[in-house]
């Protein structure tokens, strides 16, 4: 595997970190604007109550999965799973919601609804691209050192 690969997985995995660990403190720190926001989402009002705890914990769980090589593939998984279930809102929001309102917490809570589903998309892409990286060094055979 070539170093740039290597380098490249290693920025995608820090930007992960930020990303689950930003937006899950975030929520819990406003934890009841988060709760109100999401009883307000035509989608998931009925559900509010247990999503508003079960998110925020989950994204911090997958940044401390990044965070250790034995976990770091599967934390690769649910960040691209998570990000398309994120992608997929957004959009259904954006198709068929008439009221928009946003979860979302700190500097991410400033951007258009179509902001982010590109920001999603983007982070969607950049799993997949960690993941098959880093996919395609774990089938690589390390090379045994000859001692002289």
């Amino acid at each position: 595997m070539t170093k740039i690969k290597v380098i490249f997985i290693e920025i995608i995995i820090a930007l992960f970190v930020v990303l689950w660990f930003y937006t899950g403190l975030n929520k819990i720190v406003d934890y009841n604007n988060f709760k109100s926001q999401l009883g307000k989402s035509p989608f998931v009002e009925h559900f509010a109550a247990l999503i508003s705890w079960i998110i925020p914990i989950g994204e911090m769980l997958i940044g401390v999965m990044l965070v250790y090589r034995r976990t770091m593939l599967l934390g690769l998984h649910l960040s691209f799973a998570l990000m398309l279930l994120f992608t997929g809102y957004v959009w259904m929001m954006l198709s068929y919601a008439y009221d928009l309102p946003c979860s979302c917490g700190g500097v991410l809570a400033q951007l258009s609804w179509e902001d982010h589903l590109w920001f999603n998309s983007a982070f969607v892409l950049l799993s997949v691209i960690a993941i098959i990286f880093k996919t395609n060094t774990s089938l690589i055979p390390k090379r045994k050192e000859v001692l002289s």
